[in-house]
């Protein structure tokens, strides 16, 4: 990551109260010029100053990651600075990849703040983009229910953001028909919460931690899937 985007977050994380510089994830993905890059950090197009690359750790092929180049904590917050609604981004992203037309599911854990488990160890924002995955939106939502220990509610994809408060912390999911459902304050869920979610609906439920599974066949496919075979 560049001195200038290190700049930026120094100055963003003081605001949150912290001076901490933010690394970790998501630097050789953000880093102007990087070659030689693993799969997962390998940018696969550009949106809006976010980048889309995969996802480590997919448990399902087309698994999409979205990072903001900007400093955010969430989304709620990168909403604040920018014109394009989330809702938007997602089209625009989609309308890139050829995948407009596809069924989607995306979802991101919001923090409210530096160190949170919601998070999933990364202080800085990020979503996710499942297309085509094996299972419909409203499997999505139940499963989420059923594990989540959290008062979900729901809205429509282009307005739920209306809902949420960067200073809360949320779990919000939506899919390409327009369907959205949100939680708030829901530090409680900890880490890699969705992730576990979709383990368990496609019977793999041990192997949801990114950590410890890469999943990196998928994350392969994702880019022959997206970029070619030539890739």
């Amino acid at each position: 990551m560049d001195g200038y985007l290190n700049e930026k977050w120094n100055v963003k994380m003081a605001g949150l109260g912290t001076s901490r510089p933010i690394y970790g994830r998501f630097a050789a993905l953000l880093a102007a010029g990087t070659h030689d890059v693993t799969p997962y950090d390998r940018v696969l197009l550009e949106v809006a100053g976010c980048v889309v690359a995969p996802t480590l750790g997919s448990i399902i092929p087309d698994w999409l990651l979205v990072v903001p180049r900007t400093p955010a904590i969430n989304f709620a917050s990168w909403r604040e600075t920018n014109e394009l609604g989330v809702s938007e981004l997602i089209r625009s992203i989609l309308a890139k990849t050829d995948r407009l037309d596809n069924r989607v599911i995306w979802f991101e854990h919001g923090p409210s703040k530096i160190g949170s488990t919601v998070g999933c160890g990364i202080d800085h924002a990020h979503l996710h983009i499942l297309i085509n995955p094996p299972f419909s939106f409203d499997d999505f939502a139940s499963e989420s229910q059923r594990i989540g220990d959290v008062h979900w509610e729901l809205q429509r994809a282009e307005t739920v953001y209306n809902s949420i408060e960067p200073s809360n912390s949320y779990l919000v999911a939506a899919s390409s028909d327009g369907e959205a459902t949100f939680a708030r304050n829901v530090e409680q869920v900890g880490s890699q919460f969705f992730r576990r979610v979709i383990a368990n609906l496609v019977d793999m439920p041990a192997l949801w931690d990114y950590k410890l599974h890469p999943h990196l066949n998928n994350v392969v496919s994702t880019i022959e899937n997206l970029v070619g075979q030539d890739a």
